[in-house]
């Protein structure tokens, strides 16, 4: 097992970070050419192409992807992690050998380019755009009540509501009148990428890259379980506790500030709870599924330390499957 050292001097500035969907075109044109890299593209139905890159020849299956067009820091720490285990640029050769000997990793780095497109920003990082604007960004604001933020529901239909004033860039349109949150709705290119892609790869472990606020939390990441993982068997549970404190560790090792433990992200019962109970629960009884979350908007934690975040994080995934999985 190898870790992924010096985050501190692995993430350059933002600038140099691809993040927009014209910079994901631009990027991954370098890897057609990489017999050891598989491009495999979906069309959204807004026209743009959603990459699924996948790397190694290992016996443990990966999937990592962002499905929220408003949470960058997942799609840079993405193409980064790639250009590494590509061969696209030089440094930390013992852990590429390791990775790409154990591990089949397929990333989706922007699952809704569609939404990302829309962005007024290249990263949010606090020091543009309000909060109180950047919620009205993330799910739309309310075509009958301006200024209001646009209800969060798994799916919308444009013949049956109010039309938002604002799109949310969260959404990704499936149909002329159909908007979809990603991580919600199996009609999504987040989910049809994973389910089309595991028949060939038959994933172990699911990295969902995520972003929040932390609005009036002294915390700036955290992962979250399940919201049914009590209702898993026990060596279940177990497994995921402890891959979620492990995360949390090596944060901590990084001189950030997570929350004290993980935890699920919703109460159970709670309406947004049920929406995640329906579209995850099959699959995280058969595929290990964690949500990282880190601060998204917050001069507290920049761009850097955003994306170096979640590199940590998939790293620390990577580590722990290792160790736990036997061939």
């Amino acid at each position: 097992m190898k870790r992924l050292a010096d985050l501190s001097g692995l993430v350059p500035g933002p600038s140099e970070l691809t993040v927009t969907p014209d910079e994901a075109d631009c990027h991954v044109q370098s890897y057609d050419s990489l017999e050891s890299v598989k491009v495999d593209r979906f069309r959204q139905f807004g026209g743009r192409t959603v990459y699924a890159v996948t790397v190694g020849e290992g016996p443990i299956g990966v999937f990592v992807a962002r499905p929220h067009a408003h949470e960058p820091a997942g799609t840079a720490a993405s193409w980064l992690i790639l250009d590494l285990l590509s061969g696209r640029v030089s440094g930390a050769s013992s852990w590429r050998e390791w990775v790409l000997t154990r591990f089949s990793i397929t990333f989706v780095p922007d699952a809704n380019p569609g939404g990302s497109q829309r962005a007024p920003v290249k990263f949010w990082d606090g020091t543009e755009v309000p909060n109180e604007t950047f919620f009205l960004w993330m799910f739309g604001e309310r075509g009958d009540a301006p200024g209001e933020r646009f209800p969060r529901v798994p799916a919308w239909d444009s013949r049956e509501v109010e039309r938002p004033k604002r799109l949310g860039i969260a959404y990704e349109q499936i149909d002329a009148h159909t908007y979809v949150e990603p991580n919600r709705d199996h009609r999504s290119t987040f989910f049809r990428s994973f389910f089309d892609l595991d028949a060939r790869w038959n994933y172990r472990a699911w990295i969902d890259l995520h972003q929040t606020e932390y609005v009036g939390s002294e915390h700036n990441c955290h992962v979250n379980l399940p919201t049914g993982l009590r209702e898993f068997d026990e060596d279940r549970q177990c497994a995921y506790e402890a891959l979620g404190q492990a995360i949390h560790d090596r944060w901590r090792e990084e001189g950030q500030n997570p929350r004290p433990s993980p935890g699920t992200g919703y109460r159970r019962g709670s309406e947004q709870s049920e929406y995640l109970i329906e579209a995850w629960d099959e699959i995280e009884r058969e595929c290990l599924h964690i949500v990282t979350e880190v601060q998204n908007n917050n001069a507290r934690t920049p761009v850097g330390t955003q994306v170096g975040l979640q590199v940590a994080a998939i790293d620390t995934t990577l580590c722990w499957l290792d160790c736990e999985v036997k061939e």
